[in-house]
Protein backbone atom coordinates (compact mmCIF):
# COMPACT_ATOMS: atom_id res chain seq x y z
CA UNK A 1 0.00 0.00 0.00
CA UNK A 2 1.21 3.25 -0.53
CA UNK A 3 0.79 6.61 1.36
CA UNK A 4 1.08 10.43 1.30
CA UNK A 5 1.23 12.47 3.91
CA UNK A 6 -1.01 15.68 3.87
CA UNK A 7 0.17 19.48 5.04
CA UNK A 8 -2.98 21.39 6.13
CA UNK A 9 -5.58 23.13 8.94
CA UNK A 10 -7.54 20.22 9.10
CA UNK A 11 -8.79 17.33 8.65
CA UNK A 12 -11.95 18.27 6.05
CA UNK A 13 -8.90 19.99 4.00
CA UNK A 14 -8.86 18.69 0.34
CA UNK A 15 -5.84 16.66 -0.67
CA UNK A 16 -3.61 17.75 -3.35
CA UNK A 17 -5.14 16.37 -6.39
CA UNK A 18 -7.98 14.65 -4.73
CA UNK A 19 -10.46 17.24 -6.81
CA UNK A 20 -9.21 15.10 -9.51
CA UNK A 21 -10.07 11.72 -8.19
CA UNK A 22 -6.47 10.95 -7.50
CA UNK A 23 -6.76 10.86 -3.67
CA UNK A 24 -9.39 9.04 -1.13
CA UNK A 25 -10.54 9.40 2.00
CA UNK A 26 -12.06 5.80 1.86
CA UNK A 27 -9.39 4.35 3.50
CA UNK A 28 -8.52 6.36 6.35
CA UNK A 29 -5.45 7.91 7.88
CA UNK A 30 -3.27 7.57 10.88
CA UNK A 31 -3.82 11.16 13.21
CA UNK A 32 -0.27 11.37 14.80
CA UNK A 33 -1.48 13.67 17.43
CA UNK A 34 -3.00 10.49 18.81
CA UNK A 35 0.15 9.41 20.08
CA UNK A 36 1.04 12.35 21.93
CA UNK A 37 2.71 11.85 25.06
CA UNK A 38 0.28 13.90 27.25
CA UNK A 39 -2.47 14.70 24.27
CA UNK A 40 -4.66 15.76 26.67
CA UNK A 41 -2.49 18.98 27.26
CA UNK A 42 -2.06 19.72 23.39
CA UNK A 43 -6.01 19.34 22.95
CA UNK A 44 -6.13 22.49 21.37
CA UNK A 45 -3.51 21.69 18.87
CA UNK A 46 -4.54 18.40 17.29
CA UNK A 47 -3.39 18.90 14.17
CA UNK A 48 0.26 20.03 14.38
CA UNK A 49 1.71 16.78 13.91
CA UNK A 50 -0.02 16.20 10.99
CA UNK A 51 -1.10 13.00 9.76
CA UNK A 52 -0.57 10.09 6.95
CA UNK A 53 -2.85 8.93 4.74
CA UNK A 54 -3.21 5.65 3.03
CA UNK A 55 -3.54 5.06 -0.77
CA UNK A 56 -4.01 3.33 -3.30
CA UNK A 57 -1.08 2.21 -5.95
CA UNK A 58 -1.39 2.74 -9.75
CA UNK A 59 -0.97 0.64 -12.27
CA UNK A 60 -1.73 -0.51 -15.83
CA UNK A 61 -2.57 -3.46 -16.19
CA UNK A 62 -1.49 -5.47 -19.22
CA UNK A 63 -5.41 -7.13 -19.77
CA UNK A 64 -6.38 -3.08 -20.29
CA UNK A 65 -6.26 -0.73 -22.76
CA UNK A 66 -3.10 0.88 -22.81
CA UNK A 67 -2.21 3.79 -20.33
CA UNK A 68 -5.24 2.48 -18.82
CA UNK A 69 -4.82 2.80 -15.21
CA UNK A 70 -6.36 0.95 -12.30
CA UNK A 71 -5.87 1.83 -8.72
CA UNK A 72 -5.84 -0.93 -6.52
CA UNK A 73 -5.00 -1.29 -2.79
CA UNK A 74 -5.36 -5.34 -1.78
CA UNK A 75 -3.67 -7.67 -4.56
CA UNK A 76 -5.05 -11.27 -3.24
CA UNK A 77 -2.35 -14.09 -3.70
CA UNK A 78 -3.70 -17.05 -5.90
CA UNK A 79 -6.18 -19.00 -4.26
CA UNK A 80 -4.61 -22.25 -5.94
CA UNK A 81 -1.40 -20.97 -4.56
CA UNK A 82 -2.92 -20.56 -1.13
CA UNK A 83 -4.79 -23.89 -0.69
CA UNK A 84 -1.07 -25.81 -1.63
CA UNK A 85 0.46 -23.46 1.02
CA UNK A 86 -1.85 -24.58 3.80
CA UNK A 87 -1.20 -28.07 3.01
CA UNK A 88 2.65 -27.42 4.52
CA UNK A 89 1.45 -26.88 8.54
CA UNK A 90 2.99 -29.16 10.39
CA UNK A 91 6.28 -29.15 7.87
CA UNK A 92 9.66 -29.51 10.22
CA UNK A 93 11.49 -26.70 10.30
CA UNK A 94 15.39 -26.25 12.14
CA UNK A 95 15.05 -24.21 15.15
CA UNK A 96 18.50 -24.54 15.62
CA UNK A 97 21.76 -23.13 13.83
CA UNK A 98 24.35 -24.95 16.00
CA UNK A 99 24.68 -27.72 19.22
CA UNK A 100 24.93 -24.46 21.33
CA UNK A 101 22.87 -21.63 19.37
CA UNK A 102 18.84 -22.66 19.02
CA UNK A 103 15.22 -20.66 19.22
CA UNK A 104 13.43 -20.87 22.35
CA UNK A 105 10.63 -22.27 20.51
CA UNK A 106 10.22 -24.22 17.36
CA UNK A 107 9.35 -22.46 13.75
CA UNK A 108 6.44 -23.06 11.97
CA UNK A 109 4.67 -22.55 8.97
CA UNK A 110 1.32 -20.68 9.07
CA UNK A 111 -0.76 -18.86 6.74
CA UNK A 112 -1.99 -15.07 7.10
CA UNK A 113 -5.25 -13.52 6.15
CA UNK A 114 -3.13 -10.27 5.11
CA UNK A 115 0.43 -8.81 4.68
CA UNK A 116 1.69 -5.28 3.52
CA UNK A 117 5.20 -4.31 2.78
CA UNK A 118 6.34 -0.74 4.10
CA UNK A 119 8.57 2.00 3.17
CA UNK A 120 10.67 1.73 5.65
CA UNK A 121 12.38 -0.40 8.20
CA UNK A 122 9.18 -0.69 10.39
CA UNK A 123 10.08 -0.75 14.36
CA UNK A 124 7.65 0.93 16.39
CA UNK A 125 5.25 -1.00 18.31
CA UNK A 126 2.00 1.41 18.18
CA UNK A 127 2.41 1.40 14.64
CA UNK A 128 2.49 -2.12 14.37
CA UNK A 129 -1.04 -2.36 16.92
CA UNK A 130 -2.49 0.48 15.05
CA UNK A 131 -1.91 -1.03 11.46
CA UNK A 132 -2.98 -4.19 13.37
CA UNK A 133 -6.38 -2.77 14.30
CA UNK A 134 -6.72 -0.61 10.74
CA UNK A 135 -6.14 -3.09 8.58
CA UNK A 136 -6.30 -6.43 10.03
CA UNK A 137 -2.29 -7.45 8.97
CA UNK A 138 -0.20 -9.52 10.34
CA UNK A 139 3.36 -9.84 9.03
CA UNK A 140 5.11 -6.45 7.49
CA UNK A 141 8.13 -6.73 5.20
CA UNK A 142 9.66 -4.31 2.32
CA UNK A 143 9.48 -6.01 -0.70
CA UNK A 144 6.59 -8.54 -0.94
CA UNK A 145 4.02 -5.28 -2.12
CA UNK A 146 6.57 -4.81 -5.00
CA UNK A 147 6.36 -8.45 -6.31
CA UNK A 148 2.30 -8.64 -5.91
CA UNK A 149 2.21 -4.92 -8.01
CA UNK A 150 4.16 -6.45 -10.78
CA UNK A 151 2.01 -9.74 -10.81
CA UNK A 152 -0.97 -7.60 -10.74
CA UNK A 153 0.25 -5.67 -13.67
CA UNK A 154 1.17 -8.92 -16.05
CA UNK A 155 -1.96 -10.57 -14.64
CA UNK A 156 0.32 -13.36 -13.36
CA UNK A 157 -0.50 -15.38 -10.17
CA UNK A 158 1.24 -14.92 -7.06
CA UNK A 159 2.44 -15.92 -3.62
CA UNK A 160 4.80 -14.93 -0.90
CA UNK A 161 6.50 -17.34 1.23
CA UNK A 162 8.45 -15.00 4.09
CA UNK A 163 10.96 -15.72 7.11
CA UNK A 164 10.06 -13.59 9.89
CA UNK A 165 12.49 -13.16 11.83
CA UNK A 166 11.78 -10.16 14.75
CA UNK A 167 8.51 -8.65 16.30
CA UNK A 168 8.50 -5.00 14.78
CA UNK A 169 9.00 -2.39 18.31
CA UNK A 170 9.65 -5.57 19.95
CA UNK A 171 7.08 -6.58 23.07
CA UNK A 172 7.46 -10.01 22.99
CA UNK A 173 8.81 -12.83 25.84
CA UNK A 174 11.27 -14.52 23.61
CA UNK A 175 14.14 -12.98 22.42
CA UNK A 176 14.24 -11.95 18.74
CA UNK A 177 18.28 -11.67 17.68
CA UNK A 178 17.25 -11.24 14.29
CA UNK A 179 20.37 -10.75 12.81
CA UNK A 180 21.79 -13.91 15.21
CA UNK A 181 18.90 -16.51 13.29
CA UNK A 182 18.96 -14.46 9.93
CA UNK A 183 20.73 -17.44 8.83
CA UNK A 184 18.24 -19.82 10.09
CA UNK A 185 15.42 -18.11 8.91
CA UNK A 186 16.53 -18.53 5.03
CA UNK A 187 17.13 -22.08 5.41
CA UNK A 188 14.25 -22.45 6.61
CA UNK A 189 12.24 -20.02 3.85
CA UNK A 190 14.22 -21.73 1.09
CA UNK A 191 13.19 -25.64 3.10
CA UNK A 192 9.33 -24.02 2.87
CA UNK A 193 10.02 -22.84 -1.22
CA UNK A 194 11.30 -26.23 -1.99
CA UNK A 195 7.79 -28.30 -0.02
CA UNK A 196 5.92 -25.78 -1.68
CA UNK A 197 7.02 -26.45 -5.15
CA UNK A 198 7.03 -30.09 -5.02
CA UNK A 199 3.21 -30.39 -4.01
CA UNK A 200 2.71 -28.09 -6.33
CA UNK A 201 3.46 -30.04 -8.85
CA UNK A 202 2.18 -32.88 -7.84
CA UNK A 203 -1.76 -31.03 -7.38
CA UNK A 204 -0.66 -30.45 -11.58
CA UNK A 205 -0.77 -33.62 -12.68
Amino acid sequence: MACTQRYGQGPEDELAFESDGDYTRKIGYLRFANYTVKAAACASHDNLLNNVWYQSEEVFPVTGTPEERQNVFWIPVSYAYFAVARQLKGLKLESCINATTCLNYTPSVNTVGRGISAGIRLDNAAYRSFIYRKFHVSPVDMETASVALVCHQQNTSFIAIRALSDLAGGGSAESNEADTFSSLAADNAVAVVVEFIKNLSSSML
